[in-house]
């Protein structure tokens, strides 16, 4: 694996975004999901997984990590920055897109910004197969908490309501300090995360205009409604196909995502 490098892009707004290359092969650029960016442990798993056969890169998303976080935020900027990624990573790109990340590449190859082929992982479109889930209104809710000193309540309002992880196991993260306190970092960009899926509504019209290869996959031991919006994306997506990760949840072993990646990425 060769050496990591680190840089930082320009987003059409001027907001500078943190980079991180590494490995060699084809391009392949990971967004991650709401608690998962450049440097986090599950991101560095992911990238020691692939980068003896990709050139992965990983980015921090606005308002994460070490990328500024220009005001206001919409969606539309989340689609610029990766689109500053795409243009600044040397040939064809293929993106990665994990959880709410995958939401941020449908938008994004959606708008034109330039991809060869896009693989999701378990877009968390809830609301579209799950009666149970929250809509947009939920972001609001979120950002109040953050707004009044309730980062804790945000973090486990998201992990609950909008990705549907037991209670019980949400309850007991603080006993893992490190874990818990890097959830809180992020918590105050939560309720953009929800904007960003819509109110967890798949977005139909924005998926029509989809052009690109699209690969969408999930879990076997996952929730049902996970692998129900995996498969309501694939129809909603021109030409998408669908493939199934077996015996992972919502946060896959990178050594099993692997093999789908290659049989869909590699020629």
């Amino acid at each position: 694996m060769t050496q990591t490098a680190e840089r930082a892009v320009t987003s059409a707004d001027g907001t500078e975004i943190a980079v991180s290359e590494s490995g060699s092969g084809p391009a392949l650029v990971i967004v991650g999901g709401a608690f998962d960016h450049r440097g986090t442990p599950y991101v560095d798993r992911m990238v020691a997984a692939l980068s003896d056969r990709y050139r992965v890169v990983t980015y921090d998303r606005r308002g994460r990590g070490a990328s500024g976080d220009t005001t206001p935020w919409t969606v539309d900027r989340e689609v610029e920055d990766l689109a500053a990624v795409v243009h600044a990573s040397d040939g064809p790109v293929n993106l990665l897109g994990i959880c709410v990340g995958a939401a941020v590449v449908l938008h994004s190859v959606a708008r034109g910004v330039p991809a060869d082929r896009a693989v999701l992982y378990e877009p968390p479109f809830r609301a579209s197969v799950d009666p149970r889930a929250d809509d947009v209104v939920f972001a609001d809710r979120l950002d109040e908490m953050v707004a009044s000193g309730r980062r804790a309540a945000a973090v486990r309002a998201f992990l609950t309501r909008v990705l549907g992880f037991p209670f019980v196991a949400v309850s007991a993260l603080p006993l893992k300090p490190s874990l818990w306190k890097a959830l809180l970092a992020d918590a105050g960009v939560l309720g953009r995360d929800v904007r960003v899926l819509g109110g967890l509504v798949i977005p139909e019209r924005v998926l029509a205009a989809i052009g690109v290869p699209v690969l969408v996959t999930a879990g076997t031991a996952g929730q049902g409604w996970a692998q129900a919006a995996a498969l309501a994306v694939v129809d909603a997506v021109p030409g998408a196909t669908h493939a199934v990760v077996d015996g992972q949840g919502h946060v896959p072993d990178p050594a099993s995502l692997g093999p789908v990646l290659d049989r869909f990425l590699l020629p």
